[in-house]
């Protein structure tokens, strides 16, 4: 795929469940270096459309191409380049943070001395740089968040979909969250996030 091809391109995609056309039509396309916020209430699909941009359910009109792969044909492939960041906090709790991202490096084909070698650069970008060894229920809601943003770039993804990244934060660490993201689209990547947030979608 060239530099220029989008990263996300996405025509005609439609959802439903039962009567209810929860994805109606959506046309959009992410070129590298660009973000894309999908701006709405809850309940208006915009989890559903991420999710059919993962290749986590099939479409029932339109078609998706995620790093110029065919999505969910190829949703395998495709995740491998992809970082994502869920709404709920999926961390482990039964391991340190170190260990969090050492076990999803792996889900990556990646060796553990690889994994390990990015961990500090990680944690450092997290705001979490003495917190290798913290089991995950001593640290604040903020700094889950900011882990679990650490975590979606341990393969290096070249396109990050973040799923409502600031929600239930207070003001101080949606800001520390939002640094994180310009210093991501600075270094090249492209983003993809929901929000019911206005002011979000805006910047």
């Amino acid at each position: 795929m060239s530099e220029s091809a989008p990263h996300l391109s996405v025509s005609g995609l439609r959802k439903r469940y039962g009567d209810l056309e929860v994805v109606a039509g959506i046309d959009l396309e992410l070129r590298p270096g660009e973000c894309f916020g999908l701006l709405g209430p809850n309940g208006a699909g915009k989890t559903t459309t991420l999710k059919l941009c993962l290749g986590l359910m099939d479409p029932d009109g339109g078609t998706i191409e995620v790093l110029g792969l065919p999505v969910p044909a190829q949703a395998r492939e495709a995740l491998r380049r992809i970082g994502v960041v869920p709404q709920a906090d999926n961390l482990d709790p039964d391991f340190t943070v170190e260990e969090n991202l050492l076990v999803y490096g792996r889900y990556f084909g990646m060796g553990a001395d690889e994994v390990r070698r990015r961990i500090p650069a990680l944690l450092e970008f997290a705001g979490l740089g003495t917190r290798a060894g913290s089991r995950i229920q001593t640290l604040s809601g903020g700094m889950k968040r900011r882990l679990t943003l650490a975590r979606s770039l341990i393969n290096d993804p070249d396109l990050i979909f973040l799923d409502e990244p600031t929600t239930g934060l207070d003001p101080q660490a949606r800001h520390l969250i939002w640094e994180r993201l310009r210093q991501l689209l600075h270094q090249g990547k492209t983003i993809f996030l929901t929000t019911h947030f206005m002011d979000e979608a805006e910047r």
